[in-house]
């Protein structure tokens, strides 16, 4: 990068160093992460040391300065502290590390584009076991190590009014995964009234309590049966939500297209219109008593005329057990209801799902699911519950985990320990889609907020093909959010 760029290469190239040591600069706590601005630059003292010029403050003043060389205004940018270049392995991996873990934000054009960016992980690790009757039909199952979720985002505002984020999952159902904008403070006004805030662009649709509560809250490692075989995921569309200013009542509606094709978005469909309402009949001690009720429904043209429900047993790695197979469809209509109940420690979790299905060649069918599910933390930790959204949000232990495992670390974090019975039918006219009963058992260990071990057993049962006991084990993280995120 010498002198015989021209000047307008200089400016373009200055101003990149420019963003560049702002993105450098802006680190922040995880505990409490603002929106940075630009910072002074300390070594822009010794990059003035020719030509007599005044020690330029700041990176927009060393990179407009007619006393300094492309080379030097390189030099000073790129190492505004002389021991830069001396950090040892130890410091250069921590930046790294806050990197990954959303801790820095930057932002442009004075402060009305805010971006962060962060990563979500998690990491399986699955083996099962067939009885005689199942390995007869799908063989020996293996075992192995796999990447269920690694999510980059790009989260942030823009001119303090909206914000926006966008993901890609590069896990096992690689593609897109949310990509929206939103208001940030007031909801949408049609003559003067607020109707709620508005969304539009690729998420997910408001259909019952464990499909909308994150991946990384849920109580087990995978959603429950009738959630993974009839739920749909995130697709195209608008959505208006919000709740009543007591935070009683929830209420979410959507008009939505068919956005990624993957079995995380069981009912594609080419036009949905879907909703879901929820209500707090009790609430109490700020939360930790409470009593959730809620109903969905979703009306779905199903996508080149076609449905397929299939399940795997609330395992990602493990094959398909439970299939219907393609079959012509006019309309499919979905209805959720949900009840969720939190006495401190203890909660109580159930949800029952059925879709009928219009147009077939046997006449109108109808599938259903249920599940329910019970949790206890050991040590007086509790979940947490979004008033927003209606669904239980991230564990907060009341000790950290220390880091030494044999020096009391097991004793830290928060202890839960996980039941669920659960069950699909998708039997129905001259479809054979099997009926599926699994009976699971979870630990989880959460050592942080951002981090935590879940163990899960699932003893899964299906109709005429025999029993598979499987175990998986998972390790996620999930960066602390920006103030307003969830």
């Amino acid at each position: 990068m010498g002198r015989c760029l021209s000047g307008t290469h200089r400016i373009v190239v200055r101003t990149v160093l420019v963003l560049l040591v702002a993105a450098a600069g802006s680190g922040a706590r995880a505990d409490d992460v603002p929106t940075p601005t630009t910072t002074p630059t300390p070594g822009a003292e010794a990059a003035s040391r020719e030509g007599g010029a005044e020690p330029a403050s700041t990176a927009a003043e060393i990179v407009n300065s007619p006393e300094l060389s492309d080379e030097e205004v390189t030099d000073a940018l790129l190492h505004p502290y002389p021991e830069e270049a001396d950090k040892s392995l130890r410091e250069k991996a921590k930046a790294f590390r806050d990197a990954a873990r959303g801790l820095l934000v930057w932002d442009f054009f004075d402060g009305r584009l805010t971006v962060r960016g962060h990563m979500r992980l998690q990491l399986d690790g699955t083996t099962a076991k067939g009885d005689s009757t199942f390995e007869a039909i799908h063989g020996e199952l293996d075992s192995g190590v796999d990447v269920r979720r690694l999510q980059f985002f790009a989260q942030g505002t823009i001119d303090d009014h909206l914000r926006y984020s966008a993901s890609f999952n590069f896990g096992a159902d690689a593609g897109f995964g949310e990509v929206f904008i939103e208001g940030r403070h007031e909801g949408l006004r049609v003559f003067g009234y607020n109707i709620g805030q508005f969304r539009v662009g690729i998420f997910q649709e408001p259909f019952g309590f464990e499909r909308v509560m994150s991946s990384y809250y849920t109580g087990f490692i995978e959603r429950s049966l009738p959630v993974w075989t009839f739920s749909p995921g995130n697709n195209v569309g608008y959505m208006l939500h919000d709740t009543t200013e007591n935070k009683r009542f929830s209420w979410s509606l959507g008009f939505f297209s068919f956005g990624q094709t993957n079995e995380a978005n069981a009912s594609n469909s080419n036009l949905s219109v879907t909703g879901r309402l929820t209500g707090l009949p009790i609430y109490r001690d700020g939360g930790r008593r409470l009593l959730h009720l809620g109903v969905s429904f979703s009306t779905r043209d199903p996508k080149d005329s076609h449905i397929r429900y299939r399940s795997r047993p609330e395992a990602r790695f493990v094959d398909f057990l439970a299939d219907t197979g393609e079959f012509d469809a006019g309309r499919i209509r979905l209805f959720g209801v949900e009840a969720v109940s939190l006495h401190g420690p203890l909660s109580f979790q159930s949800e029952f799902i059925m879709s009928e299905t219009d147009g077939t060649d046997w006449g109108d069918l109808t599938f259903w699911g249920a599940y329910a599910q019970v949790s206890y933390f050991l040590r007086g930790d509790h979940r947490t519950y979004d008033e927003q959204l209606g669904v239980f949000s991230r564990v907060q232990p009341k000790k950290r985990y220390s880091g030494k495992p044999f020096k009391g670390g097991f004793r830290s974090g928060a202890w839960e320990l996980t039941g669920r019975i659960s069950n699909i039918d998708l039997e129905d006219g001259g479809v054979h889609g099997g009926k599926m009963l699994n009976l699971s058992f979870g630990v989880n260990w959460y050592l942080s907020p951002t981090s935590a071990v879940k163990l899960n057993y699932i003893n899964s049962d299906v109709d005429d093909q025999g029993r598979v006991n499987i175990v998986v084990l998972r390790y996620q993280f999930r960066p602390l959010p920006i103030p307003g995120w969830r």
